[in-house]
């Protein structure tokens, strides 16, 4: 699964036109997420709603008759017709696309917090499977010196046959799960590399949010209640579908008015006037005018459904979070208890101790490293799906997220 979302991620990115050409730090990545196609897509709609492009006219119509009754030239009449817009289909016509505009811009925002999303999430991705790398080169290296120790030791009690040949198992192991964790990160900088277009990335200043900072984080936005975007659009869209159906209903002509030039007849005057009055009994648009109050009537109960499972997404994300935190906590605090570190140094200055037995502490250290890692990586990833499910993505104010200063992104 990570290798397509990668594989997407770096393709989508190197097609885009309006990538960087030059960055590098973790903000410049972040900012990326304004040159995205699904983001300039919106800016090109938007930009071509301007009123000149959907405005109705007032006038709907002119037409420019001629008439003969008795195909002779001294009986030729000429009238000019013209056919007013319907005053109402103008203005609710105007409200239409204003809701309209509304709508892409409400997208738009929705799409430019996709786009942070996925940058954070390739971003934490590539962080913790950096730090995973590092735990099993170590651990490939701690394998060949424990190897070492007992090639050096075959003639004394140290040794063991069947320690050996599983030490010698388990580096075949640890060398597969290195190689496939440096083959993960690998693909991981690449895309990023695709997204910033550098050949190099530098966030060595990027410190990752606290446990303590994320949890007080996490408490405030649950408590600011954030209006959802998605909320929002739905309801956006149920505003436009009811606009559509009010101008069905204003989709009838009003009439006409004619000035005829009737120079051959025996009138006082040879011009003339006359009106007509369209009265809109039976409607050629009744089907139209049914399918916008079918949308319409969908999208209030999508609106109401939505609602419902906007708020239950929000409390199980948020209990998760709480959740996660209290593990994560529980088990640093477990981690230290054990203080290791400290039996290690005892170890090191007993000078006829075991150099197996340091090998076995040094092993359980790395791999209470890696449990605490995958406990931070699950956490982290957690906090992710709680920021986009109380809609953090979309707010106003670009802050990183995931740096434990959360310092302004610009």
């Amino acid at each position: 699964m990570k290798l397509f979302y990668t594989t997407c991620f770096t393709l989508l990115f190197a097609l885009s036109p309006h990538v960087l050409l030059a960055q590098s730090t973790f903000h410049d990545f972040i900012l990326t997420a304004f040159e995205d196609l699904n983001t300039s897509k919106f800016d090109a709609q938007l930009d071509f709603l301007k009123t000149r492009n959907y405005s109705i006219p007032i006038i709907d119509e002119i037409e420019i008759r001629g008439g003969n009754d008795e195909f002779n030239r001294e009986d030729q009449q000429y009238a000019i017709r013209i056919r007013p817009s319907n005053p109402w289909r103008i203005r609710r016509n105007n409200a239409l696309f204003n809701a309209t505009r509304k709508e892409l811009d409400i997208r738009r925002k929705l799409a430019f917090a996709e786009n942070l999303r996925d940058r954070y999430t390739l971003a934490l991705d590539y962080i913790f499977e950096k730090r995973a790398a590092e735990i099993h080169e170590e651990s490939f290296q701690l394998l060949q010196q424990r190897i070492a120790v007992l090639e050096e030791n075959q003639q004394t009690n140290l040794f063991d046959a069947k320690d050996y040949i599983e030490a010698k198992l388990e580096l075949i192991e640890a060398l597969v799960e290195l190689n496939d964790s440096n083959s993960d990160l690998n693909r991981l900088e690449i895309a990023i590399l695709s997204v910033l277009q550098t050949t190099s990335i530098d966030w060595s200043n990027l410190e990752l949010i606290s446990t303590e900072k994320l949890n007080l984080y996490s408490q405030q936005v649950a408590k600011s209640m954030l209006n959802s975007t998605e909320l929002e659009l739905i309801a956006q869209e149920l505003e436009v579908a009811k606009r559509e159906l009010s101008l069905e209903k204003a989709d009838f002509d009003l009439g006409f008015i004619q000035g005829e030039y009737r120079p051959f007849r025996d009138n006082d005057s040879d011009l003339g006037l006359s009106a007509g009055i369209t009265i809109p009994i039976f409607r050629s648009n009744k089907n139209q005018i049914a399918e916008r109050k079918l949308d319409e009537i969908e999208l209030k109960n999508e609106l109401i459904t939505e609602q419902q499972r906007d708020s239950i997404n929000k409390v199980l994300n948020y209990n998760y979070l709480q959740q996660l935190i209290s593990h994560h906590i529980e088990l640093v605090k477990q981690i230290e208890l054990l203080n290791l570190d400290s039996l290690v140094d005892q170890l090191n200055r007993i000078e006829d101790n075991n150099p197996l037995s340091l090998l076995d502490i040094q092993e359980g250290i790395l791999k209470i490293k890696k449990l605490k890692l995958q406990s931070e990586e699950q956490l982290l990833n957690q906090y992710l799906e709680f920021l986009e499910a109380f809609d953090a993505y979309s707010q106003s104010s670009l802050v990183n997220l995931i740096s434990n200063s959360m310092e302004t992104i610009n």
